[in-house]
């Protein structure tokens, strides 16, 4: 068991590297794939426990030293490293997964603004000035890569103007986001990880068909929206920030009706798989999905319906 655990850990050192470098060698795509880069220390710890995994943190964090800016190390260290450690550790506690997520997610977000100020502070820079040198980078990589495809200037220009609105969202909505983007990192782990248990670990909780938000949120989503309608800044900043967190989770609770929906027919999975494809990539469906989400509370989509006679 011993040495199957080196081996696992090894495997799991190289391919946690390889999911966290993907983001600058695959462009758009690689952000996917580098969203994966808690899973494999996290699978091992699922597999070997604790031990295996801080050992296979510290490994991966020290070669990552040698490759990357200080900047995207603490990028790593900020949003993978407690879902790779606590989140397995919790689950196998026996701790419901939708729990296990929130105090993963939660502990996330608190050791990433603790590394945030740690690097402000030896840095020098302000966290405004961080964000907009960031942004205009990615804007910056953005437009070189479209005049490097042959796009034209006019093209280029009206290219240039929509990335510069998105950046103007982000940098409002920066907070919101990056906990959006802990929330994704969770749930997308949790999800490889269920499909790759068989026998070797089990992972408690409510099956994720019948999941969903206490009732209780809907007045904070709907006091965020409201917010947005008052014209104070700083209120509508809060607003804004609140809804790019709680949307998704509503998004998500969305996602069980439609897997509930799915699970009862009898459909091939080819088309149930195009089905999941479309409820994330094609527009409006994500919204749709989102409002299923916000009205089951007083519709209970998922309660079966009688059939007339």
């Amino acid at each position: 068991m011993k040495g199957e655990a080196v081996l696992y850990g090894i495997a799991g050192v190289g391919l946690t590297l390889l999911l966290f470098l993907s983001s600058h060698w695959l462009g758009p795509v690689g952000a996917f794939t580098n969203m994966l880069s808690a899973l494999p220390i996290c699978y091992l710890v699922m597999r070997f426990g604790l031990t295996t995994g801080i050992y296979a943190v510290l490994v991966s964090v020290t070669l990552l030293s040698a490759l990357i800016e200080t900047s995207a190390l603490t990028s790593y260290m900020g949003l993978f490293i407690v879902p790779s450690l606590l989140l397995p550790s919790l689950l196998k506690r026996g701790q419901a997964w939708d729990r296990a997520l929130l105090i993963s997610g939660g502990v996330t977000l608190l050791v990433a603004g603790t590394l945030l100020m740690f690097y402000i502070a030896l840095s020098g820079k302000e966290f405004k000035l961080l964000i907009d040198g960031y942004l205009q980078a990615e804007i910056n990589t953005a437009m070189q890569t479209y005049s490097e495809a042959g796009f034209s200037a006019a093209q280029i220009d009206d290219l240039k103007d929509v990335a510069v609105q998105v950046a103007d969202f982000i940098r409002k909505t920066f907070v919101g986001l990056y906990a959006s983007g802990v929330l994704v990192i969770h749930l997308v782990t949790l999800l490889v990880l269920q499909r790759f248990k068989k026998d070797q670990y089990q992972i408690e909780g409510l099956e994720f068909t019948q999941w969903r938000l206490p009732a209780l949120l809907i007045w904070l989503l709907i006091a965020a929206g409201f917010s947005l309608l008052i014209p104070l800044p700083e209120l509508a900043l809060v607003g804004r920030n609140l809804l790019a967190v709680l949307l998704p989770l509503y998004f998500v609770q969305g996602l069980a009706i439609v897997c509930c929906f799915l699970q009862r027919k009898s459909w091939p999975p080819a088309l149930k798989g195009l089905i999941y494809f479309l409820v994330f990539l094609l527009n409006p469906l994500p919204l749709v999905v989102t409002g299923v989400g916000i009205f089951d509370l007083w519709i209970d989509f998922r309660r079966p319906r009688k059939k007339d006679l």
